[in-house]
């Protein structure tokens, strides 16, 4: 085995047991006795040895580490409103109907919505009288199609559709329904294809 003389780490262990008798004629314990277990938060290891000091080493504490030994990271202070209370993120904003209707964007169901609507709700549209002789049939691009009871009040929805319509674009916006078709007793067969929508039938000509 090499002599002090040549190993390197038994001159480091002497140059600091020098500065240390330099200083307050203290030095480390290198007798080779296995060290008893140091207090918490004792940065050199050894109950009994507060008066040994390393250079570079002051009494702070040491950084807070995760399992893994990485240094853990300080926690941010969540914003809280006026009343202490944490403010909602942005995803929790979001209503139940405001996520619906992106949906219904989404996938293009908006003008088959709007018409689902009219058709539930024709009487508040046209008010009870108009709704117990017409009847909405089906809504096909953005038109509707009506079928009256008579043909007088097939006349008459012709006359009032104008003002049919801003009702329609009031509730559904603007581009929903642009056009309403009327229809008479004799009205045109509704039954295309698998889907079809049972129309009341024919009724009297002449009102």
């Amino acid at each position: 085995m090499s002599n002090d003389a040549d190993d390197p780490i038994a001159q480091a262990f002497a140059a600091m047991r020098a500065t240390a008798l330099r200083r307050n004629g203290s030095v480390p314990d290198l007798s080779g006795r296995a060290p008893r277990p140091g207090r918490r938060g004792d940065i050199h290891g050894v109950a009994g040895d507060e008066d040994v000091r390393v250079p570079g080493l002051g009494p702070e504490r040491e950084e807070p580490r995760d399992r893994e030994g990485a240094p853990r990271r300080r926690k941010r202070g969540i914003p809280t409103g006026p009343d202490g209370r944490r403010l909602p993120r942005r995803r929790d904003v979001d209503s139940l109907g405001s996520i619906v209707n992106r949906e219904i964007r989404y996938r293009g169901w908006t003008r088959e919505i709007a018409g689902g609507w009219v058709t539930g709700n024709w009487p508040e549209l046209v008010g009870e009288k108009i709704a117990e002789h017409t009847r909405v049939e089906m809504l096909k691009g953005s038109t509707l199609f009506i079928s009256c009871d008579s043909t007088a009040w097939a006349t008459n929805l012709r006359m009032m559709q104008r003002e049919i319509l801003r009702a329609i674009a009031a509730k559904v916006g603007p581009d929903g329904i642009t056009e309403l078709k009327i229809f008479g007793p004799k009205a045109p067969s509704w039954r295309h294809g698998a889907l079809h929508v049972a129309g009341r039938g024919p009724r009297d000509t002449y009102g």
